[in-house]
């Protein structure tokens, strides 16, 4: 009896340790210093960063789930430097003179994209 309670334990223990690491496998997170980086990553390339980020974007944090297709990215960017964010997408209210947000096309998904007047940026899934 005892020995079928330990075999029962040790399966039970390797069954959640599988399933933290498989949980820990699927999410990436990356730092990039310039566009240039991100861009050789071929993150933007694979879908995981929007096509839409601005071209002077630095200090770069991207993070997604492999499982989930989601994404969530921040950085900073010279102010001005939208055009193809306006020309892309929706602006949307928001209630703040100093962030501007915007709905965007990600290939079958929406994205989020939010600038603020200070050079901060961030995308995130929808």
């Amino acid at each position: 009896m005892k020995k079928t309670i330990a075999i029962l334990f040790a399966i039970v223990t390797l069954l959640v340790v599988a399933a933290w690491l498989l949980g820990y496998s699927e999410k990436s997170a990356s730092h990039f210093e310039t566009y240039q980086q991100l861009k050789e990553s071929e993150l933007i390339d694979k879908g995981w960063v929007p096509r839409i980020i601005p071209k002077s974007s630095y200090d770069i944090h991207e993070r997604h789930r492999v499982d989930v297709g989601r994404v969530n990215v921040k950085f900073r960017f010279k102010p001005g430097d939208t055009k193809e964010i306006e020309a892309g997408c929706i602006i949307v209210d928001n209630g703040d003179a100093n962030i501007r947000t915007y709905r965007c096309n990600h290939g079958r998904e929406m994205v989020i994209v939010k600038l603020a007047d200070d050079g901060k940026g961030e995308i995130i899934s929808e």
